[in-house]
């Protein structure tokens, strides 16, 4: 292929990333424009109850369409966030979350609501009032205290502290919060809570062992870890606390708890990788705990989990590689380095990836491997991002409801227009592409900035 060749490749390319961007923008800013009451799932999935939650509600479909209008140059796309985004409000208004975390919570519609401030300050005194009813919710909610076993909603990105911590460390620093205002006490007080969880206790157990007592949650894990269990994935487990951990450290809350406790779960993660014969760090989706003593297990004999950001070495990589760079720890950024490239070294089928989404799929990839590329420059790296992009414009089918659809198990198809598991996220994942500045909306997928 001579020169020219490959700049009219490169340009087709961008072409078709548009095109399937402009689709699925289309086909949200049309739910936006009909939806009036709680957002709608198919496939026999549960209604939101009042589509304010980050995960599957208004926030991160508006979020996804104020993007979208700056990445696509169209002002149609961001008066339609900005109308989701107040039917959000005044549903929040009518029936207050009643909960602080990220994906279903206050946390989380704080942190769209931040975008949207940085695109607008108008928006400042909202974000000002919700911040404070953030750090009033998380100061109230009850904490289960590290000891026996805790539930992974304690301490996770999803529902936990984890995913509360970075967003309460991001409004701190966008209203340049004084000590003692709500929201950074709320910031201290998560700290505190996630030093405790990852401080050994006197069996070197530590805190966020999760015991059998709190599996009724988790389908499955009866089987895998009989006694107790570990849990390593970005989204509900250590990889997550550590991202958050990043976050204060950067802020300097904490003082030195937070690096001293990045240091020893790092440690603890690369100790506690896979060992096999293969290139590269990888780690099942949880170590099992002895029954006699509660400690893990080494991983002989477990599969290395799927490769997404929720479960796997691809979350694991990304949360590592920003605490070598808080760390200054060249030989940790070479393990997270190595955990990442054993992924693009897998053949397609060894991944398991199959949905086009965020949470499991070819979008997750696509933004995990930009970030990657964007910390590291490594070529491996931009080359995988651009096969996840690939990846996700052969899945687009214009004939279904928001072009892309979601398939958690194989066969099984669901029309979601929510942001981790359905068409937003992948918008998001799309302007990335297309537009550099609409990467900043990463900083809520993996809790730190690049």
């Amino acid at each position: 292929m001579n020169l020219g060749e490959s700049a009219v490749a490169v340009l087709e390319f961008d072409a078709r990333t548009a095109e399937v961007a402009r689709a699925v923008a289309d086909r949200l800013a049309m739910f936006a424009g009909a939806a009036v009451g709680p957002l709608e799932k198919s496939a026999g999935h549960e209604s939101v109850p009042d589509g304010s939650g980050l995960a599957d509600g208004h926030p991160g479909i508006a979020l996804s369409l104020l993007h979208a209008g700056r990445a696509l140059d169209e002002p149609k796309l961001i008066d339609a966030a900005q109308a989701l985004l107040r039917r959000s409000a005044q549903a929040t208004a009518e029936r207050p979350l009643s909960g602080a975390s990220l994906y279903g919570g206050t946390a989380g519609f704080a942190s769209v609501l931040l975008e949207f401030s940085a695109y607008d300050r108008r928006y400042l005194p909202s974000l000002r009032r919700i911040a404070d009813r953030l750090g009033e919710q998380i100061a109230a909610e009850p904490r289960p205290e590290p000891g026996e076993g805790l539930p992974v909603a304690a301490f996770d990105v999803i529902s936990g502290a984890a995913g509360q911590l970075a967003a309460a460390v991001r409004l701190c620093s966008a209203l340049e919060a004084s000590p003692g205002d709500p929201i950074h006490t709320a910031a201290e007080r998560l700290t505190e809570y996630l030093l405790r969880v990852t401080e050994p206790d006197s069996r070197q157990r530590f805190g966020w062992f999760t015991s059998p007592d709190y599996y009724s949650a988790y389908p499955g894990y009866e089987e895998q870890a009989p006694h107790g269990m570990y849990n390593l994935g970005f989204a509900h487990g250590l990889p997550g606390i550590v991202s958050a951990l990043c976050v204060a450290a950067a802020a300097g809350i904490g003082g030195c708890g937070p690096a001293e406790h990045l240091a020893r779960t790092t440690a603890w993660l690369v100790e506690h990788q896979l060992a096999d014969d293969v290139p590269g760090a990888a780690w099942p989706n949880l170590l099992r705990a002895q029954e006699e003593t509660g400690l893990p297990v080494a991983p002989l004999g477990q599969r290395s989990a799927r490769a997404a950001w929720c479960y796997g070495a691809p979350g694991i990589g990304i949360a590592l590689l920003s605490a070598a760079k808080v760390l200054g720890d060249t030989a940790l950024e070479a393990t997270a380095v190595g955990a990442l490239q054993r992924v693009v070294d897998w053949a397609p089928a060894e991944r398991h990836i199959f949905s086009p989404n965020l949470c499991h799929g070819h979008s997750g990839l696509l933004a995990v491997y930009q970030r990657a590329h964007a910390v590291t420059g490594s070529a491996s790296f931009r080359a995988m991002a651009e096969d996840s992009l690939q990846a996700v414009l052969s899945l687009a089918d214009e004939a279904r409801p928001y072009v892309v659809v979601d398939e958690p198990r194989r066969g099984e198809l669901v029309d979601d227009p929510g942001f981790l598991n359905g068409a937003a996220g992948v918008l998001l994942a799309l302007c990335g592409v297309l537009a550099p500045r609409a990467t900043g909306w990463d900083e809520i997928f993996f809790l730190t900035p690049a």
